[in-house]
């Protein structure tokens, strides 16, 4: 069948076996997700550690949040615990990462970044930027639709439970949408397109 949507709309008409634009849209986040998941597979491999633990680097020298606990860690990255737990022991025996002890409570240990680790890390974030790069060429106002886009798709997910942690500013408390454009009721000021943020530390869940 041909949809009468299209034909309406002056295009071309389109058969019902066709992908629909929420279909076209998520095979082009996976299409980017896949390269993405190779350049860094690429890196990884280069810097002699998996992805995950590329990952775990990546997060360690970012900081808070998450915290660096391995629950916290594994929560963010959608891994198990175990997994987590793991793959720091592996960068610990490397000497990236080292383990202390939690005041007050010995049983837990955060990790932090060796000096080794902390390069390593660098080097990891900076091999990225020829990802940034790919959205920098496009035209500044397609980049902001293109943020809030994906914000908005977050908090799809998040509410559909494909994602278990999410520091969006439309996910958080503070998050105003208003009539005269978003704001921010913690620091008092007002969001532009370009200042939602995807990771914000000082986010709290609706």
């Amino acid at each position: 069948m041909v949809s009468s949507a299209s034909v309406a709309g002056g295009g071309e008409p389109r058969s019902e076996d066709d992908p629909t634009v929420p279909e076209r849209v998520v095979a082009a986040l996976d299409r980017i997700a896949r390269g993405v998941r190779a350049h860094r597979q690429t890196v990884a491999t280069d810097a002699g550690v998996t992805v995950l633990q590329a990952d775990l680097l990546r997060a360690l020298h970012h900081g808070p949040p998450p915290p660096a606990l391995a629950g916290p860690l594994a929560a963010d990255l959608g891994v198990s615990q175990p997994t987590v737990s793991d793959s720091l022991a592996a960068l610990e025996r490397k000497g990236l990462v080292e383990r202390r002890s939690t005041p007050g409570d010995r049983r837990r240990s955060t990790f932090a970044l060796t000096p080794d680790g902390d390069r390593l890390a660098g080097g990891l974030r900076r091999a990225d930027d020829v990802l940034a790069d790919t959205v920098a060429a496009l035209d500044p106002d397609d980049q902001e639709h293109v943020l809030r886009g994906l914000l908005d798709m977050i908090t799809g997910m998040l509410d559909n439970r494909i994602l278990a942690v999410a520091r969006t500013c439309p996910t958080c408390r503070y998050f105003e949408a208003g009539t005269d454009g978003p704001r921010c009721s913690l620091l008092q000021v007002p969001l532009a397109p370009g200042d939602l943020r995807v990771d914000c530390p000082d986010h709290e869940p609706v």
